[in-house]
């Protein structure tokens, strides 16, 4: 049973939302293009897993994605996947890697074998292995109970295959398509019951409840500021800038093409690169809109959130959809 579903990451969405706000000439735009190209990639691999969790060999696996929890010592640790049920937990990281992969389990790194040499990766045997530990005794911390966690390191690319294997290795890592024989060893492995129903439920509420999303500053990675972006709202079907707006909603001169809801992805890209809340001025200079009364004729069927009164009102971006 799914409990936190799938989501896109913060990160994946600022970057998203800065690379087509970003102008093609800037300095940092390769950059731009390098970190989204990693992001997409790796949510990718994150999304292959969900068919092959299908095949859990039973129902009682709660399954949570993208969980951040903070530790005993105010670390934070994210989990691609954790699979928890009365007997244990499983936490699953996924790596979208193509090519001939090496772990190197001496100098614990992860190589891909390239032309050049070596091109070489974070060992995510080490980071499940700290998360294990993490989230072992953040359990304890919070529910005084000890619940064995396993681990293993997902290959999710069909076109990775794996040099240097040990038996060893391969308790800690599987290809995609092996993950669901993989899940059922480690469910004939824990079978002491450990947690009621009661205690379970109790557990995933709190799991949820003490998420915390990721931030990203999307100006400071990438040496980019506020006044470089484009402004507008952008045609969903050919990217220009900006639509003009008409009564009947928003206008591509490029491409005539005709939205009565794009105004909502560029309010949702000012949230992620800007701010949360904003003002009918700064709407009006980034929607490129003539007047307040724009503003508020597009503002007010959205039913957002204000604080303070007239020219003072700060309306928040809360409450807008992720796309």
């Amino acid at each position: 049973m799914i409990k936190k579903a799938r989501e896109k990451s913060v990160r994946l969405l600022t970057v998203e939302a800065g690379a087509r706000r970003t102008r093609p000439n800037h300095l940092s735009y390769s950059q731009i293009e390098g970190e989204l190209g990693r992001l997409q990639a790796g949510y990718r691999g994150e999304r292959a897993l969900d068919y092959y969790l299908t095949f859990l060999p039973h129902e009682n696996y709660l399954i949570f994605h993208g969980l951040r929890l903070e530790d005993h010592k105010n670390r934070f640790f994210q989990m691609d996947t954790l699979l928890l049920s009365s007997t244990h937990g499983v936490i699953l990281d996924s790596k979208n890697i193509s090519g001939e992969l090496e772990f190197d389990e001496i100098s614990h790194q992860l190589k891909r074998k390239s032309q050049n040499g070596y091109e070489t990766f974070g060992d995510p045997i080490s980071q499940v292995e700290r998360q294990k530990l993490q989230l072992g005794k953040w359990m304890e911390q919070h529910f005084g109970k000890h619940i064995p966690i396993a681990g293993q390191v997902v290959l999710t690319n069909k076109n990775s295959t794996l040099i240097g294997v040990t038996p060893a290795l391969m308790k800690k890592v599987t290809f995609l398509t092996n993950l669901p024989n993989k899940i059922k060893t480690f469910n004939e492995n824990f079978q002491n019951p450990i947690l009621n129903e009661k205690e379970l439920r109790k557990i995933a509420r709190t799991l949820i409840k003490k998420h915390v999303p990721d931030s990203f500053d999307f100006f400071n990675f990438f040496g980019v500021n506020a006044d470089q972006l484009v402004k507008g709202v952008i045609c969903p079907q050919c990217t220009h800038a900006p639509m003009v707006k008409l009564k009947s909603g928003w206008f591509c001169e490029s491409c005539g093409c005709c939205s009565k809801t794009a105004h909502l992805d560029a309010l949702m890209d000012y949230s992620l690169l800007i701010g949360k809340s904003i003002t009918n001025s700064q709407a009006r200079e980034f929607l490129c809109l003539p007047s307040r009364s724009a503003v508020g004729y597009i503002f007010r069927p959205m039913k957002l959130q204000s604080e303070g009164q007239g020219k003072g009102s700060v309306y928040l971006l809360d409450g807008i959809n992720q796309p």
